[in-house]
């Protein structure tokens, strides 16, 4: 049986119900997997699963630093009209 590592870890069982939960994509930009097993993403601080995300979401929080304020941030840079 396969084990994800997080600070907890989830069984074979468990990401598969969380896939199933998610229609077998990414939790933020709703893509399924390509080559690689969506990655199991959690909460730094609590070490809660908070759901499963493509390679690049699973980046793109790290590179916020997982702050929703740097995400808010970016989202409204995003819109800006030049």
């Amino acid at each position: 049986m396969a084990r994800f590592r997080v600070r907890s870890v989830i069984t074979d069982g468990e990401y598969k119900a969380i896939l199933a939960a998610q229609r077998g994509v990414c939790a933020i930009c709703g893509r399924p997997p390509k080559s690689r097993a969506l990655a199991v993403d959690h909460n730094h601080k609590t070490g809660r699963v908070r759901g499963l995300l493509c390679h690049a979401c699973n980046r793109s929080l790290a590179y916020l630093r997982d702050s929703a304020d740097n995400a808010q941030a970016a989202a409204t840079y995003l819109r800006r009209d030049f």
